[in-house]
This record gives structure tokens, C-alpha cells and sequence, in this order.
């Protein structure tokens, strides 16, 4: 008996819009789709992909804690990879939906030694926030031969401010309640003029902003900020 396959599909960054057609063709001929889900709060990468699902389509859910419990965490991934081995064993593809791409900071990526090599698997690439935001701004995220420093907000700012140092460009990630040691980071590293915060991006409540004319302590979590160097004229 053939075994079912296993699809780690990017979602996009939040506009259905952007989910790409090879991502739509995979959920109308999955049998089950798998996600996770905030512990009260309904999955994003499900409401991002809702008009592509077939009806009848079976759902595997993980239902995560909001904790750093990493014994809990695992818990949720083991019971929900028993689900997807059970559908894979029966010939049936499952659809794995994450916000973005799958294998950047997604949860894909945590799924994928559970399952070792025991099935199929193939990995569709999504729209990141990343691109998404700089579509947006309209600001480049790398030009010429300039390297490019991507980080997440919760790495501390005597990092950050290292890597940004090795960087002519860079994009902070999930900024959220770091506004200020990033905004700090940022300045160490002669970054800060001419970087834009930008929140939600191709959601609801989009909004770009200069960073200098961001006044509040704290920013939504889906915020990042690019930003770079100004180039030396030679």
C-alpha cells in the first residue's frame, strides 16, 4: 500500500492573495490538513488558507500552551505527529500549513526530525513577512554586493548590535516588546536613520512607519524593521 505524503506548505504572510497556486492545488487534493494553534486563539495559517480547503477535508490540530515549557511544546508535536503518521500510513497526503515559509522560523522545521525519514515529504516555499514588508515599505532588502543580517528580536542587544555590525542592510523580526533595545541596537550600529518599522504586514491594520516617528514603548509581535547602512559613494 502507498504511503500518503507529507506537504509542508507556506501559507504566505497573511493576505490569501499571496498564497502561491502549487500551495493551492496541494490542499484541493489533500485528504488532511495539519496546524498549530495558540492555546485560545485561532491558527492564523488556517484562516490564511481557509478559501482553499476542499470540504470534508480532515484537520489536525496542535494546540499549543503559551509557555516555554518545552516539555509541553513537545507533547503537543508528538500527539499531533501520531495523527499525521496515522494518515500517511493509510496512503493519504497531509497538507502541514505555516505562516510564511516553511522551513524560516516555522514550525515545519520542529515537526520534521519527529517524522525522521519514514515518509515522502515535500516542502512548497511560501511568501515570508519578509519579502511581504518590504513590498510594502518599497524599500530594497539588498542591493549591489551588500550583506544582509537577519534577526530575530529576542537574540539580546550586545548580539544584535555585533550583527548588525557585519551587516550593510538588516531586518529585525518579531520587534513586539524589544522596541527598545532593538531601537538602541540599531543606533550603536549607525542604522537607525531611514529605518521603517512596519506592522502586520499585508493584514488588516497594515501600517508603515519611519522608526524615528515611532513613539510608544511597544509594537504588535508581527512587526519588523528594516534597515540599512548608507551606502559609501566612492
Amino acid at each position: 500500500m502507498r504511503h500518503g505524503r507529507l506537504i509542508g506548505l507556506g501559507v504566505g504572510p497573511g493576505d490569501p492573495e499571496l498564497m502561491t497556486v502549487k500551495g493551492a492545488k496541494a490542499l484541493e487534493g489533500a485528504h488532511a490538513i495539519a496546524f498549530i494553534a495558540a492555546a485560545g486563539r485561532a491558527s492564523r495559517s488556517r484562516e490564511i488558507a481557509a478559501g482553499y480547503i476542499r470540504p470534508g477535508t480532515r484537520e489536525l490540530i496542535a494546540v499549543m500552551p503559551m509557555t516555554q515549557d518545552t516539555e509541553a511544546t513537545g507533547r503537543a508535536y508528538s500527539q499531533l505527529v501520531t495523527g499525521i503518521v496515522s494518515e500517511l500510513g493509510q496512503g493519504h497526503d497531509v497538507v502541514f500549513l505555516c505562516e510564511g515559509d516553511p522551513l524560516l522560523y516555522g514550525s515545519f522545521a520542529h515537526l520534521l526530525p519527529r517524522l525522521g525519514n519514514r515518509f515522502e515529504c515535500v516542502v512548497i516555499p511560501g511568501i515570508t513577512s519578509i519579502t511581504a514588508a518590504a513590498a510594502t515599505a518599497q524599500v530594497p532588502l539588498g542591493l549591489y554586493d551588500e550583506p544582509i543580517a537577519l534577526i530575530p528580536a529576542t537574540v539580546g542587544p550586545k548580539r544584535m548590535t555585533a550583527l548588525l555590525q557585519q551587516a550593510d542592510r538588516a531586518v529585525i523580526m518579531k520587534v513586539g516588546r524589544h522596541l527598545g533595545p532593538v531601537r538602541q541596537a540599531l543606533a550603536d550600529a549607525r542604522m537607525s536613520e531611514g529605518a521603517v518599522l512596519v506592522e502586520n504586514a499585508t493584514l488588516q491594520g497594515q501600517r508603515v512607519r519611519p522608526l524615528s516617528a515611532v513613539t510608544e514603548a511597544q509594537v504588535p509581535y508581527f512587526s519588523l524593521i528594516l534597515a540599512g547602512r548608507a551606502r559609501r559613494r566612492e
